[in-house]
């Protein structure tokens, strides 16, 4: 698997990721941070493919949990559908891991503007969010601050494409064999 720009970093990044999306226990084995963006189809294919297997082998099973950061640098609607991500996920983590499933199933292409607010808030609803705190969520200057900041920590760990996957702090292809292996050479 080719890592993006930016792969040949060897450094260990401490990311700010208390209050953030998990999937599994916060402090339960290995850190798994995950910077994504909802028009990346990478994204969306890990997502499908990669993310159950996570779950299945390595969360369940208490040797990891996946911290989940945005990173919406594609075009303006994927800024639009992270605020929106984030919004579901001021109601929980399991209504964000609904949602964000959700919205993968609806990806559009990555060169159309896809994500409107008409979208997002239907998958909203879908996923049975509380549609008036939704609707000010989205307004609202707090979950935009948030994903700005989640996006600013990934351009500051000098990574430039979707998605991006450390292991305890550091750089690790987006594979399930990959990051087992990373896994399995933490100290």
């Amino acid at each position: 698997m080719l890592l993006p720009s930016g792969s040949e970093d060897r450094a260990v990044h401490t990311f700010s990721t208390a209050d953030r999306p998990v999937l599994g226990q916060a402090g339960v084995g290995a850190q798994i941070v995950l910077f994504s963006d909802y028009k990346c189809p990478n994204c969306r294919d890990f997502e499908h493919r990669h993310l159950p297997l996570i779950e299945q082998q390595l969360v369940k099973t208490g040797q990891a949990h996946v911290v989940f950061l945005q990173s919406p640098f594609l075009a303006p609607d994927s800024l639009t559908a992270s605020v929106a991500a984030e919004c579901a996920f001021q109601q929980g983590s399991a209504q964000f891991l609904k949602y964000n499933a959700a919205l993968y199933a609806e990806q559009g292409d990555e060169r159309a503007a896809w994500a409107t607010p008409q979208l997002l808030r239907r998958v909203a609803r879908a996923v049975g969010l509380n549609l008036p705190a939704y609707d000010q969520c989205v307004i609202g200057p707090v979950a935009g601050a948030t994903v700005n900041s989640d996006l600013e920590q990934h351009k500051a760990a000098g990574m430039l494409g979707t998605p991006t996957v450390f292991v305890n702090g550091r750089r690790t292809p987006a594979g399930v064999k990959e990051i087992r292996a990373a896994l399995n050479a933490a100290p």
